[in-house]
């Protein structure tokens, strides 16, 4: 199927294979690491979803629109509400760490996501 190029960009999704489910992105929070457990959180009705499988797994399935910024975290930067010193908030007010590590790095590319006009959801 080819989509429009103009206000509608193609639409990303993760296929999760144990659930058979295919999930937007843009309806991604943020994901979190939980041993071996994955869970996905996301603003629509399923509000989580937990699954097997590695955080390297999601990583590379997932766009230039998300940023691993803590080994437990991956976060939806369209989602990023406030960001600290050690951690982001996202627009359901909840919390994630962000590594004193991935600061610096973290702070780049959440500013060149806002300047490439990451939030055209707008």
């Amino acid at each position: 199927m080819t989509a429009g190029d103009s206000n509608n960009e193609t639409r990303k999704g993760l296929f999760i294979r144990t659930k058979k489910l295919m999930l937007e992105q843009d309806e991604i929070l943020y994901i979190e690491s939980r041993a071996k457990k994955v869970e996905i959180h996301t603003v629509g009705a399923l509000d989580s979803i937990e699954i097997y499988a590695t955080m390297e797994e999601l990583e590379s399935q997932l766009g230039d629109g998300f940023y691993r910024c803590h080994r437990a975290y991956i976060v939806n930067m369209a989602h990023i509400s406030e960001y600290g010193k050690d951690s982001v908030t996202l627009t359901n007010g909840d919390q994630v760490y962000v590594a004193k590590k991935k600061y610096g790095e973290f702070v780049k590319a959440y500013k060149c996501y806002l300047e490439d006009g990451g939030v055209s959801s707008v």
